[in-house]
């Protein structure tokens, strides 16, 4: 089992529009929440260390947050962020019964590079795709090697991809996710969007609108 990342959090008792005075500290304002706990848990966490845990933890990899002497692993399930200026406002930390599978979805994230008789720009049809597995076999990101793509194969379909053992692909096996346009001939990069939680991991609850401000899901 690979360790997780951590971040430390601490107790919040300041909720509602106070939270402005946390955020002048430094401080992001969050809540905890899942099916392990009983009650929703207003937390903060330091604004900078936090930024340094999600480049690399995303929303797909577990964090080990440390709360007043306990540990809660968690996902990163949803940030919001100033329009404008983009300072982290609020966090929403889901913690899930690592006894269960959930379905998450993972951003897909092409790496090497097309060989020299493929003329063309990478484009995804589906910049991530949803898997079923346990919160602790969740991958990162799902890799698609570059390279396997030849002028006869310009398509790669979600049934193709390669899953790590235990995770079982969610989406339907014969969904395009990676296209070679042809007729042009640099690889444009398209950044995979941040991954979140599927749906199937439950609502957030009522409680994580006091103080947290959470964003509104679609």
């Amino acid at each position: 089992m690979a360790e997780h990342p951590k971040l430390k959090g601490l107790p919040r008792t300041i909720v509602g529009k106070q939270v402005k005075r946390l955020r002048r500290q430094g401080l992001t304002p969050g809540v905890v929440y899942g099916p392990v706990i009983e009650t929703p848990v207003p937390v903060s966490v330091d604004a900078q260390e936090f930024e340094r845990v999600y480049q690399r933890a995303g929303s797909t990899t577990l964090v080990d947050l440390l709360v007043d002497g306990r540990t809660y692993t968690v996902f990163i399930r949803e940030t919001e962020r100033h329009p404008v200026s983009r300072q982290l406002l609020n966090v929403e930390f889901y913690a899930p019964d690592l006894r269960r599978p959930i379905v998450a979805s993972v951003p897909v994230v092409g790496v090497g590079t097309l060989p020299p008789d493929v003329d063309g720009v990478v484009t995804y049809a589906k910049p991530e795709v949803e898997i079923r597995a346990l919160p602790e076999r969740i991958p990162h990101q799902i890799e698609v090697d570059l390279s396997l793509f030849s002028p006869e194969r310009l398509a790669l379909h979600a049934g193709e991809l390669s899953l790590p053992e235990g995770v079982e692909l969610v989406t339907p096996p014969d969904d395009v996710v990676v296209v070679v346009e042809t007729g042009i001939i640099e690889v444009e990069e398209v950044a995979a969007p941040e991954a979140a939680l599927a749906e199937e991991i439950g609502e957030r609850p009522a409680a994580a609108e006091e103080g947290a401000e959470p964003v509104e899901e679609e």
